[in-house]
Order: C-alpha cells, then sequence, then structure tokens
C-alpha cells in the first residue's frame, strides 16, 4: 500500500496447484494458478482462509502453511476448515491438530454442515471454549438457519464472510440480503467481514459497492466489521488495488479512527496478531 495507509487483509487465500493438488472444485478455474505471498502488495497482515475441497487433504495444507510462515512470515493467520461429514471426534481431533501452528485462529466450512446438527452445536461450543473463531459462509437464504445455533453460543466468536455473500445488484435481491443479514448482526459475537463483492456482484467500482458497505457498517457497526480482499478470487472484477482504491473512496468521509479499525485494528484484533 501507499502512503501511510495500512492494511490488514481478512481474506487471502494462497495455493499452489503446480505443487499441491488440493483444491478439486478450482481446477476449472483461471485463478487456479500458484499464488503466495509474493504476489500480493505489501501488508500489514495476511489472514489465510482454507479453500481446500479434499477433505484427506486439510492437515497437508496446515503443514505447507506453517512451512510458508516459517520462510516469509506470511500467513499471519489462519482459518481452516473440517470435514464436517466426518464423526466429531475425528472433527476435534482435526482440529487440535491444526491448532499445533501458532497461526491457526478457527475454521470454515464451504458447504456440508446443518449448523442445526449436533455435530455443529458441539463445533461451535469446542471453538468457542478455545477461543477460536467460525467463520459462517453461506448465501442470505441460508442466514437464518444460523441464528438458533448462534443464539445459543454466546461463548463463541462468528465471523460472517462475504458480508453474506449478496446474489446479485438488483433492489430486490439488496432488500433480501440485507432482511436477512439485519437478525445475526444483531448478536453481538457475530462480525462482519466485508469481502467478495468483486465475486459477487462482478465490480470494484465504489458507487455499486457502496450501498453494499454501508449497509454493513450500519448493521454491525464499525467495530465489528473489517475487509478483506478474497484475492485471487475477486481479480475476477478487478485488480487489487482497484478493490482497495474502492474500499478507500467509500469509506473517505469516515473519521481516521474508524477507517483505521475497519482496515487494519479491527481485523489485527480478531485474529489476534502482533501490533
Amino acid at each position: 500500500m501507499t502512503d501511510d495507509f495500512e492494511f490488514v487483509d481478512a481474506h487471502v487465500h494462497y495455493w499452489q496447484p503446480s505443487v499441491n493438488d488440493w483444491y478439486p472444485a478450482l481446477r476449472a478455474r483461471p485463478i487456479y494458478r500458484d499464488i503466495l505471498p509474493g504476489d500480493f502488495p505489501p501488508s500489514a497482515g495476511h489472514v489465510h482462509v482454507s479453500a481446500v475441497s479434499s477433505p484427506q487433504s486439510v492437515l497437508d495444507e496446515a503443514r505447507w502453511l506453517d512451512r510458508l510462515r516459517r520462510e516469509t512470515g506470511f500467513p499471519s493467520a489462519v482459518i481452516g476448515t473440517i470435514d464436517p461429514a466426518a464423526s466429531f471426534d475425528v472433527i476435534e481431533k482435526n482440529l487440535l491438530a491444526q491448532a499445533r501452528s501458532p497461526a491457526f485462529r478457527g475454521v470454515r466450512v464451504f458447504a456440508g454442515l446443518d449448523p442445526a446438527a449436533d455435530t455443529a452445536l458441539k463445533l461451535f461450543r469446542l471453538l468457542g471454549e478455545n477461543d477460536w473463531i467460525f467463520e459462517i459462509i453461506t448465501r442470505p437464504a441460508g442466514i437464518a438457519s444460523y441464528l438458533p445455533a448462534v443464539d445459543a453460543s454466546p461463548g463463541t466468536t462468528f465471523v460472517l464472510e462475504h458480508a453474506g455473500w449478496p446474489e446479485g445488484e438488483e433492489p430486490e435481491q439488496f432488500r433480501r440480503w440485507r432482511e436477512a443479514v439485519a437478525p445475526l448482526a444483531a448478536f453481538g459475537n457475530v462480525h462482519c467481514k466485508i469481502s467478495g463483492f468483486g465475486m459477487a456482484l462482478g465490480t470494484t467500482d465504489p458507487d455499486r459497492l457502496r450501498p453494499w458497505v454501508e449497509a454493513c457498517l450500519e448493521l454491525f457497526g464499525v467495530d465489528r466489521c473489517f475487509f478483506g480482499s478474497n484475492f485471487p478470487v475477486d481479480s475476477v472484477a478487478g485488480t487489487y488495488a482497484d478493490l482497495i482504491g474502492a474500499y478507500r473512496e467509500i469509506t473517505a468521509s469516515l473519521g481516521g479512527e474508524d477507517r483505521h479499525k475497519l482496515f487494519a485494528a479491527n481485523a489485527r484484533h480478531r485474529y489476534r496478531l502482533p501490533a
């Protein structure tokens, strides 16, 4: 970044398919090429979020990331994953194995986890007991299914990834998205990762992103929001500089302290990164 701007990128993906083919769901996409810390602009921190789509590779990726961190200093923190189809004993074992890395901060589950199931409730309880995060990734229609589980897990920190992944820019789509997110935002242990709009809306135009970002800030408040690039995935809509520039333009009217919270301090606190 330029000038005195500090940015902790709360959502990046590293992968190296030339060596480790752990992401079969991504093989047909143009973004499926080696992406490593040096491919990003200088940053105050990176939170890597696992996109592994072969459950047997989860621990392999965790070990690879830890080696990468020792060699390069990145990622600063890791959100791993688990296989929701496994028994809870196996899930717990895999979580503890991932937690051997000092960068481990929690998990997300891309698909297959029923938040009302006993496995999910046990998982959320275990995460809360260890101060680990659960990152929710779902479309607006799926958000309501998480409300009872979040209500039953007051000691667990939840992060809504990609701001609830809107389905389009039409006024009715915006209304449905906002109405879905609002009750989740009412829980004080839920935070909002403002990310993924390039992927979801296909743009980095600040005028088009502004209503969504401002709605996130209104619903969650500045203290429970932070930005992530979702790169390389959001590169379908523009460059890294385009996206971060849009977020900077959208927040230009905020005070310096609030902007610093959104771009650095909140993510640093939430993912326990050194100052």
